[in-house]
């Protein structure tokens, strides 16, 4: 028989699961006999393979006669409703799920319109509240992987920024000395180092030479300090904190570029935020890296050649 014997008497499992088993053998024999009655063989033409059904169907669940295999029956029925409600509470999930992944992507489309608005003014960031007096120390992501191929010496991957008592901002490139006013460059906020893995999500630029010459694949391309505006509404923004976090991953937006490549920035890992002193402001030029600059600053991008780098 490979129907469950409740199932053949034609009750539910929800019944099962409600009744004592005093009163599920009640309703047993009722149903029982009144299924009976109604395929007898003298009154249905294919009662007799019913009957015999039925009968099997009750000896299985006679609780007086043989209790093991009422109770073997009845947990093996009530199984089948909880993978039947399983099923439906991972369908109901599924739909939730659908729908909350819908609504992020809408807030984070919402977000992205909001950042991109936003970044046409002037301010330096689009924090709540405007660093000020403040020197940040930076791991330039993309340097640090290129220079670990070139036998550059490490510290050619560090930069700063530094903002002054009006919350402008000011950059200290790889191996220079002075900071310099960058006015196309709009922060936008960071994520902590461990939500994110950040290397697979960087864009990559192929190196023919280094194809050419039959080097290893991580040496065929050089990382830029750069994510696609989808992969960064996808898997950054809904981690994004509109303010500074030591050991965290700095994004910008880029006046310069944002009409020529759909790209976010990434500044590098902040490793220190502290008060900037009299004697960092004495180290900022007077010549502003703008949009009428026609090259940026060795390094700012990704590494380009040993030559620039040492300037």
């Amino acid at each position: 028989m490979t129907k469950n014997p409740f199932e053949v008497l034609g009750i539910s499992p929800e019944m099962v699961r409600d009744l004592d088993e005093e009163a599920l053998f009640g309703l047993v024999k009722a149903c029982y006999r009144a299924l009976q009655r109604a395929y007898h063989p003298d009154m249905q033409t294919n009662g007799k393979e019913k009957a015999v059904e039925l009968n099997l169907a009750f000896e299985a669940l006679d609780l007086e006669r043989n209790p093991d295999s009422f109770k073997i029956h009845r947990k093996a029925y009530l199984r089948r409703l909880s993978r039947r409600t399983q099923k439906k509470t991972i369908d109901d999930l599924t739909k939730k799920v659908a729908t909350l992944l819908r609504q992020k992507e809408l807030l984070a489309e919402n977000f992205w319109q909001h950042l991109l608005i936003n970044s046409e003014s002037p301010r330096a960031t689009l924090f709540p509240e405007q660093p000020k007096d403040l020197k940040v120390t930076l791991l330039d992501l993309g340097l640090k992987f290129n220079a670990s191929f070139t036998g550059f010496a490490r510290h050619v991957a560090f930069k700063e920024i530094l903002f002054d008592e009006e919350g402008k901002l000011y950059y200290r490139f790889p191996k220079r000395r002075y900071f310099q006013p960058v006015n196309f460059i709009t922060l936008v906020g960071s994520v902590s180092r461990r939500k994110l893995e950040i290397w697979p999500l960087l864009e990559k630029e192929p190196t023919p030479e280094a194809a050419e010459d039959g080097l290893p694949d991580l040496k065929a391309f050089k990382i830029l300090n750069a994510i696609s505006v989808e992969v960064f509404k996808r898997t950054c923004l809904p981690l994004l904190k509109t303010s500074l976090h030591e050991n965290a991953y700095l994004f910008s937006l880029h006046r310069r570029y944002s009409l020529i490549e759909p790209l976010v920035f990434v500044e590098g890992m902040i490793l220190k935020i502290e008060p900037a002193t009299s004697k960092d402001f004495s180290k900022i030029i007077k010549k502003s890296v703008s949009q009428k600059t026609p090259e940026l600053p060795s390094g700012f991008l990704a590494l380009t050649s040993h030559k620039d780098s040492s300037a």
